[in-house]
């Protein structure tokens, strides 16, 4: 199945999981370590007593196999770098003999020659592939470490191997001086998309990253994402564009906020177990807004509690009447520091606005005039 009929396939089977609470589909950070050192990445952990921590091979199958069990099909082995996990070959093939549809999101410096060829005789649904530069300094600057000939190599190679690969870009203040090249550099390749991150997460704890380093300004995110919207043929979505594409269309002027509970899929028909066996809705979820510990609990208990989670949370009372509240659904990964309050951050709501008003005015200078 090609990744367009797959995607069609995973959108009605979504909005069916989803009126019936199943885990369709799930993301698994093998490893919050990383072998580069991404200076706005907001899992990347320095703590070295981490890799004891750690769940093995056998306990992330294992977490797996229940999970199959209640019905996911479709599952992201992410990190940190999860490539470097070292039973990320036995838990990929794991998965593959299980019949599950696996994407992969690698920085590319491991996505070497033995590496692609297990995929090409087993292959990912997708690979992701984050380019963080257009040349070794820029490389430098954004990661830490001069990979840019390594990995662009690798890029060329999955692709002549007839690979799905799609690449990632994530702007950052440190990619300010070279996004527009990282962008046009990215348009060389031959992969079937490219994906630029709309939206920073806010670091987690132990980290040692701050918004305040590595954000953007509102002007800057703009002029990124209409410089992207001209250089790809992705269309200028929403937020709640995005959604639609799995959830279905709401009626325009419908607002997207509902009375009590979370809009999105997060916790609905999906799931994001991290690297020490805490369940969430999605990655980056803050952890103190809704967890579960699946491995004191089992995968069902903390399924249950993380769907009932979703299902009661209060979104903060301005999000009622908000005037982009059609546009627009309160995601507490974007308001991580008081989303555990119930609050919104200004400057998520104020890019948020921006990114909705900017999409509109540009579709509209794209229509045809009768």
């Amino acid at each position: 199945m090609n990744t367009i009929s797959y995607s069609k396939f995973l959108s009605e089977a979504v909005k069916k999981a989803r009126e019936h609470n199943i885990p369709i589909a799930g993301s698994f950070e093998l490893t919050p370590l990383c072998n580069l050192d991404c200076k706005m990445c907001y899992v990347h952990l320095t703590d070295p007593s981490v890799r004891e921590r750690m769940l093995a091979g056998d306990e992330w199958i294992n977490f797996m196999e229940q999970a199959i069990e209640h019905g996911m099909m479709h599952a992201i082995l992410t990190g940190g770098e999860c490539l470097t996990h070292p039973d990320f070959k036995k838990i990929y093939m794991h998965l593959i003999e299980k019949g599950i549809f696996v994407r992969i999101k690698t920085n590319g410096v491991l996505l070497d020659k033995d590496m692609i060829e297990m995929f090409t005789e087993y292959p990912p649904y997708i690979v992701d592939v984050s380019l963080y530069g257009c040349d070794s300094e820029s490389y430098i600057a954004v990661t830490g470490h001069d990979v840019f000939d390594t990995v662009t190599a690798n890029i060329c190679a999955a692709i002549e191997a007839g690979l799905h690969v799609h690449l990632m870009i994530t702007p950052s203040a440190y990619m300010l001086p070279w996004v527009d090249r990282v962008m046009e550099y990215a348009k060389t390749f031959d992969v079937e998309d490219v994906l630029v991150n709309a939206i920073l997460t806010e670091a987690n704890q132990g980290t040692n990253r701050r918004m305040e380093d590595f954000g953007l300004t509102l002007e800057e995110n703009a002029k990124i994402h209409l410089k992207q919207w001209e250089l790809f043929s992705r269309k200028p979505r929403s937020q709640v564009d995005e959604e639609a594409e799995f959830m279905g269309e709401t009626p325009e002027n419908e607002s997207h906020i509902l009375p009590k509970g979370l809009y999105c899929n997060g916790g609905r028909d999906s799931f994001a177990i991290n690297w020490d066996g805490t369940m969430g809705p999605c990655p980056g979820f803050p952890r103190d807004v809704i967890c579960a510990d699946v491995k004191k609990i089992g995968f069902d208990a903390a399924w249950r509690e993380v769907n009932r989670g979703v299902k009661d949370y209060v979104v903060p009372e301005e999000c009622h009447t908000c005037s982009h509240n059609t546009k627009c659904h309160y995601c507490p990964t974007q308001h991580k520091s008081v989303a555990s309050k119930h609050l919104c951050n200004k400057e998520s709501c104020d890019w948020r606005k921006l990114q909705a008003d900017i999409a509109e005015e540009y579709r509209a200078k794209q229509r045809p005039i009768n």
